[in-house]
């Protein structure tokens, strides 16, 4: 059986902004639940601290009769009903509890992802992937012992010690008051010590967000690794990160040493004073012998109780110490629109686009301009180069085209609308895009293909597949279309990665179709192979290609040249070459190796 997980969001971010606000989010969709959780509860709780009175009233009737009748009978049979009943109602809150808490806990991890795969790209760009995976299963993992450590164990103590204290005055009004201010003592020193401890336990948990940002870091360039024989400087690496992590957690392990000093001899010193307290009320025929058994009963499981909530209480300050890191580390502003709704797109099968004075400067490269004054105009169904030296411009170029950046100045319009109207997110809607780095899940070939169309049937997968010219060596996979291919397709060659790439782009049936070094993964004689299929692929579409081999792009509409930011040749391949600048240039310095003109 299927249970549903619920969605929920508490800000524009989607990512909670304290513990508490997170904590509100999770619940809520449950209320009702976790309300008659705790009503059930309650009153097993009550049944449970009732139980002693029970035995009191049967000390104090056996002391005065010295015989078991009737009376101290119903009371036997009260207490069994207490204690019964207490197990019952337990049991059924914990049935209740079972019955959503898994898909509460959950929504957790399900409403944070969702809510970071709302962010930039330059989000993903500042944070490595380990670092967020830690901060996402983190935040989960303590969340769900959070609420364990609430329901199992703060909210009994708690409320059995609230009503501890209330069957107190029943033995002595004097001993009632040293119970409550021993509590309420104590839990201010905890709380007080505690707030210490929770900052220090959150920067114990950055530092370890952190050493698991170089595991994953390690293990994801793995091959780079073996390769420069680092194997023991990563493992360095990796030791001087956790001496920070076990610095840090001397530092919190001496603040709970502190606290649990405090609370064990404040423990001793109030019990002996309300044992002599209570002998002395004794003295005085004050209070009956049922009245210290009661006392015993109370102070003695308050006792046993004080220390778990003391423990539960540095859990808390754990907990919310790590939760808080975690969403502090995944606070960013959405993508634009992403949650306030895009103005509605029409749909179109044709695409003109008009870079208007588009200019970027990375915020971090305030002094340079990757792009400036970009000005140019590509029509409908046109077929456009972009070429130019290492660091021109190109590759910024396309992710402004791909919302991964917002333009510093100018605007980009597509149809005549301006991205500006609608969010970076604009274009993508409208285009399919191959990178220079194939990007590919831990899944099946089928599914990856699949990602571009995820309701395209086995015919339109397998056309394709044979324009991207992967048909052949995808029949010799193990599984053919439902192969896992590994982590980034790690199980297939660089040539393999690129085809499927390009059968998603296919599928995808975009009428804006961007290549970024499409081919840059082929030998030669692949290449040819695949340029044909590019080249049925770009009919009626317009497209975009950059690339450093010039050969993809000698047959297109035109070619722009980048050099510094700025556009400093335009034209046909045979026009610039005749311009004798820096196509005509890089044109000959590959003519020979990589060209066959």
């Amino acid at each position: 059986m299927q249970h549903e997980i619920k969605v929920t969001s508490t800000n524009e971010s989607g990512i909670p902004r304290s513990t508490l606000q997170l904590i509100k989010q999770m619940v809520g969709p449950y209320k009702s639940k976790a309300i008659l959780f705790f009503l059930l509860t309650f009153l097993g709780i009550l049944a449970w601290t009732a139980s002693p009175l029970m035995i009191a009233y049967i000390v104090n009737e056996l002391t005065k009769t010295h015989r078991v009748d009737n009376y101290v009978w119903w009371l036997i049979v009260a207490y069994a009903v207490l204690r019964v009943l207490d197990e019952v109602l337990w049991r059924f809150g914990e049935l209740l509890m079972r019955s959503f808490k898994p898909q509460m806990v959950e929504s957790v991890r399900l409403n944070i992802f969702t809510a970071v795969l709302k962010k930039p790209y330059s989000f993903f760009v500042d944070s490595s992937s380990g670092r967020i995976g830690h901060w996402i299963n983190q935040t989960v993992e303590t969340t769900n012992e959070f609420v364990d450590t609430t329901i199992w164990t703060v909210w009994g103590r708690v409320v059995g010690l609230i009503i501890s204290a209330f069957f107190l005055l029943t033995v002595h009004w004097s001993v009632a008051i040293l119970f409550i201010v021993w509590l309420v003592a104590l839990f201010s020193f905890n709380v007080k010590r505690g707030k210490r401890f929770g900052q220090l336990v959150a920067l114990q948990s950055d530092e370890t967000s952190k050493a698991s940002g170089i595991v994953v870091d390690s293990i994801s360039n793995h091959v780079s690794v073996r390769v420069f024989g680092a194997r023991h400087r990563e493992a360095q690496l990796l030791a001087s990160q956790q001496a920070h992590i076990i610095q840090r957690w001397r530092d919190s392990w001496w603040q709970n040493l502190i606290t649990n000093t405090v609370k064990g001899q404040s423990a001793a010193i109030v019990s002996i004073i309300a044992l002599v307290l209570v002998v002395e009320l004794y003295s005085h025929g004050i209070i009956s012998i049922g009245g210290i058994v009661l006392f015993i009963a109370y102070f003695g499981d308050a006792s046993s109780s004080l220390w778990q909530l003391a423990w539960a209480l540095d859990n808390y300050y754990r907990n919310f110490g790590t939760i808080q890191n975690a969403l502090d580390g995944l606070q960013a502003e959405d993508e634009r629109y992403v949650s306030t709704g895009q103005k509605p797109i029409t749909r179109t099968e044709s695409i003109s686009l008009e870079l208007k004075d588009l200019s970027f400067i990375y915020p971090e490269q305030q002094a340079i301009a990757v792009l400036d004054g970009i000005n140019l105009h590509i029509k409908s169904g046109e077929k456009v180069g972009i070429v130019g030296h290492s660091g021109a411009g190109k590759s910024t170029l396309v992710g402004l085209l791909l919302g991964f950046y917002e333009p510093t100045n100018g605007t980009i319009m597509l149809n005549g609308e301006s991205t500006l109207d609608h969010g970076p997110a604009f274009i993508r809607s409208f285009s399919s895009f191959v990178p220079q780095d194939t990007n590919l899940f831990n899944r099946s070939v089928r599914d990856n293909i699949l990602y571009a169309r995820p309701d395209a049937d086995d015919e339109s997968i397998t056309l394709a597949l044979e324009q991207a010219q992967a048909t052949d060596f995808i029949q010799k996979l193990p599984q053919q279309l439902d192969t896992i291919i590994g982590e980034r397709g790690v199980k297939l060659s660089g040539g393999q990665r690129q085809r499927i790439a390009i059968a998603r782009a296919v599928l995808q049936n975009a009428p804006l179709l961007i290549l970024d070094e499409a081919t840059s993964a082929l030998d030669s004689v692949s290449e040819q192979a695949i340029q044909k299929a590019l080249y049925e692929l770009m009919r009626n579409r317009t497209s975009i290609v950059i690339a450093h081999r010039l050969s993809t792009l000698k047959h297109l509409d035109k070619i722009i040249v980048l050099e510094g930011g700025k556009i400093v040749e335009q034209g046909k391949h045979e026009d610039l070459i005749k311009q004798d600048g820096i196509y005509a240039d890089l044109w000959k310095r590959q003519k020979d190796g990589f060209v066959a003109d």
